[in-house]
């Protein structure tokens, strides 16, 4: 699904593409009597009002998704780039089966974001800097020639600063092997606070899509939810 409305709403836009891991190990149980996929669709909600109850970005965030994994045991778009005032996220459920093809998630989510560049310029709208944001509890599983070429591509995007990336490891992951996909370091999230994690990241696009292309973003504390260490 798609909806974005550039004659109406004419204002710069920050595209954001998040990358979502829905790997059958997604399913295991927090020790809350709830799976790691009923948080991260719970915190898909939390994100949703963040963003519609927040004026800026409202208007000017613009969403999409991409599943690794799930029921098609595949890289999917679930949700192309829609503006945040029609972002709904009762119209889709994830649900987490199969290995997690990553690199081609994140090849996936490179093409949304030029996809997207190119649909606001022709429009005659400007926009900062996309951002990509993954969220995995593994690592992937693609053929070793598809992870590297992603992870190329993804180094080689930020390099020229056309995308920012943030990586979040879930549970245990890898955050070894995901860093290889970006400038940053991973982040681990502490236990299963995807709410924290979807409030922060609303307030955070929000900030960016307040900004000037090219300025530096001062992004809020990152401390509510991630997992520092003792």
């Amino acid at each position: 699904m798609s909806n974005v409305d550039y004659v109406g709403n004419p204002n710069q836009r920050t595209p954001c593409v998040l990358v979502l891991d829905t790997s059958g190990s997604m399913t295991l149980d927090a020790g809350n009597g709830k799976s790691r996929i009923e948080e991260l669709n719970q915190g898909l909600y939390t994100l949703q009002d963040c963003l519609q109850n927040d004026p800026a970005a409202l208007t000017r965030v613009q969403l999409a998704i991409v599943t690794v994994g799930g029921p098609n045991n595949n890289a999917e778009i679930m949700m192309d780039l829609t503006d945040a005032n029609h972002f709904d996220a009762s119209s889709f459920q994830l649900s987490a089966d199969g290995t997690t093809p990553l690199g081609a998630g994140l090849q996936l989510a490179l093409e949304i974001v030029e996809q997207g560049k190119n649909n606001l310029k022709s429009q005659g709208i400007s926009y900062t800097r996309p951002w990509i944001f993954v969220i995995s509890d593994g690592e992937p599983t693609d053929p070793d020639s598809v992870w590297q070429a992603a992870t190329q591509e993804m180094i080689q995007a930020q390099n020229s600063n056309k995308v920012e990336v943030f990586v979040i490891g879930v549970g245990g992951a890898n955050l070894a092997k995901l860093e290889e996909m970006s400038t940053r370091p991973a982040l681990e999230l502490d236990g299963l606070k995807f709410d924290q994690l979807f409030v922060w990241l609303s307030s955070s696009l929000s900030a960016a899509s307040r900004s000037r292309p090219g300025d530096k973003l001062e992004l809020n504390p990152t401390d509510p939810w991630r997992n520092v260490g003792i």
